[in-house]
């Protein structure tokens, strides 16, 4: 295999050929418009100068790379390449007439790939004569730097074509990462709770956009927040994203695009490229931004009114309380503040009516949990999923009946603790827990539908979305039980479907298996 045909001089199509040529690969890049693979080519040379100018690449090795891609507007020129990679548009009638178009003009046996992100393989290639031939090859943007590659098999691919098409990603520096096809391979179907919980969070006034995004990455350990993402993807990328994987999946709640996307998007507030979107942008920079950690640096002095701290349920928090200095007693009698890592643990537990209680609120409701106690305006919920030595942030979430020097009290507490804090609205799950639950979720019927293999999914989560842990590395690091309990109580809270926990998840929750057994 020497010789590779991409269809498409687009953003993905010049990406993939300069893939390819860099992989030493001889590339036949096809257009049907001759200014844009002149604007490829451009493109393509910009990127490989950045690279020379980084200490990447060498000064010679551009004009080598550049001389392996050759241009044409003839589709028929394709007759002499060995295997084929599709990058135009996302139009399911336009890649079906071009694989019908390329099965009759590309030797017998020649892969042809498809870069889709969301259509289906097994549609695309139903035209053509040999549809074993035909599977899915989806880059990541940009193709360049991406190091993932999803090899889809539609329902007819033949395994010597998807081998062959593995060999080649891994030829070309990349990871292939197995998928059978179904809406939104594994990426762009796992990750559709991130911002689609994301929107419903802000929907409900949970919290901002920018207290989200700053919980996403501090919490939980992002690069980026839902909304920073969106922004950068562009608002209108990202909703069409969802439309279709919605529609694909017949209206399945799960993946119900909100309002607030087509709001955004009517109003030309797509993100970055247009200068607003989530955040307003100056010079490419978000001008009213999440606010960077700053207690996680250097933790604030010691809560003067709590000497004596009562933590159950929690070692983890007992642990950090007694690194800044607190005194830790057994007795909620003799605590000056109560911390329950366990909502269960409020059962038969009455401390002093004036003691401030902290209850660990991913499951259930501040406002429920109040209502079990002495005095429910000294009751504030915390988020302990993760658990707190993970986070460098803390939700803290007073009820309806918290008295607000209890919640101000609870702030100063873990700010004491080197942790920063959000105050974010009652409900279970909080942010950082019902972002992860619901992650951990799809993964869950992603595995349990055979889309992938568990290994498969985290690596296509981590390299795909450069996410810190892949969703079932996480489940099993909070442990399923938890993750169960998120999702309960959300759906007990809410009584909506898109809540209800996968099977698989379910199951092995109950067996005491972890999801990547």
């Amino acid at each position: 295999m020497r010789r590779i045909g991409v269809v498409g001089a687009g953003t993905m199509g010049a990406g993939i050929a300069q893939v390819a040529a860099r992989s030493n690969f001889d590339v036949l890049l096809y257009d049907i418009d001759p200014n844009a693979l002149s604007g490829a080519l451009r493109r393509v040379k910009a990127d490989l100068e950045r690279q020379v100018a980084r200490g990447r690449l060498a000064e010679p090795q551009v004009a080598e790379i550049l001389n392996r891609i050759t241009t044409t507007t003839t589709l028929g020129d394709f007759a002499a390449v060995d295997f084929v990679i599709e990058a135009a548009p996302e139009d399911l009638e336009l890649k079906r007439g071009l694989f019908d178009r390329l099965d009759r003009l590309c030797r017998h046996d020649v892969v042809l790939a498809t870069n889709t992100s969301s259509l289906s393989v097994t549609q695309i290639g139903a035209l053509a004569g040999r549809a074993d031939r035909v599977v899915g090859m989806h880059f990541f943007n940009p193709a360049p730097a991406m190091r993932l590659v999803e090899v889809v098999a539609g329902d007819a691919s033949g395994e010597a074509a998807l081998e062959a098409t593995v060999a080649l990603a891994e030829a070309m520096g990349k990871e292939p990462v197995r998928v059978r096809d179904t809406p939104g391979f594994i990426v762009n179907r796992v990750a559709r709770p991130f911002s689609g919980e994301a929107l419903r969070l802000l929907g409900e006034q949970v919290a901002t956009a920018a207290q989200i995004d700053r919980i996403a990455r501090l919490a939980c350990g992002f690069r980026m927040g839902p909304f920073e993402l969106m922004d950068l993807v562009g608002l209108d990328i990202n909703f069409a994203v969802h439309r279709s994987v919605y529609e694909q999946f017949f209206g399945d709640p799960r993946f119900r695009p909100h309002p607030l996307q087509e709001r955004m998007v009517k109003a030309g507030k797509l993100g970055r490229k247009t200068g607003e979107g989530w955040y307003r942008y100056r010079d490419g920079q978000a001008v009213n931004g999440p606010a960077p950690a700053q207690h996680s640096q250097v933790p604030a002095p010691r809560v003067p009114e709590v000497r004596n701290v009562a933590v159950l349920g929690d070692a983890d928090l007992a642990d950090l309380a007694a690194e800044a200095g607190y005194r830790l007693v057994d007795c909620c009698a003799d605590a000056d503040l109560v911390i329950l890592g366990d909502p269960a643990l409020l059962v038969g537990r009455q401390p002093s009516p004036e003691v401030p209680v902290l209850v660990e609120a991913s499951t259930r409701s501040t406002t429920e949990m109040a209502a079990q106690t002495v005095n429910p305006a000294q009751v504030v919920g915390y988020g302990g999923l993760p658990r707190v030595s993970r986070r460098q942030l803390v939700e803290v979430a007073p009820g309806l009946r918290t008295d607000p020097a209890a919640t101000a009290m609870a702030v100063r507490f873990f700010h004491s603790l080197g942790r920063d804090t959000e105050v974010v609205a009652d409900g279970p799950g909080l942010v950082a827990a019902r972002l992860l639950a619901c992650l951990i979720n799809e993964a869950a019927f992603a595995l349990q539908e055979g889309v992938a293999t568990a290994e498969g999914i985290d690596t296509a989560m981590r390299l795909g979305l450069n996410y810190p842990l892949g969703p079932l590395e996480w489940a099993d690091e909070l442990g399923l039980d938890a993750v169960l309990a998120v999702l309960v109580g959300l759906q007990g809270e809410t009584g909506e479907d898109r809540y209800r926990p996968a099977p698989y998840l379910r199951k092995r929750a109950v067996a005491g298996l972890p999801l990547r057994g």
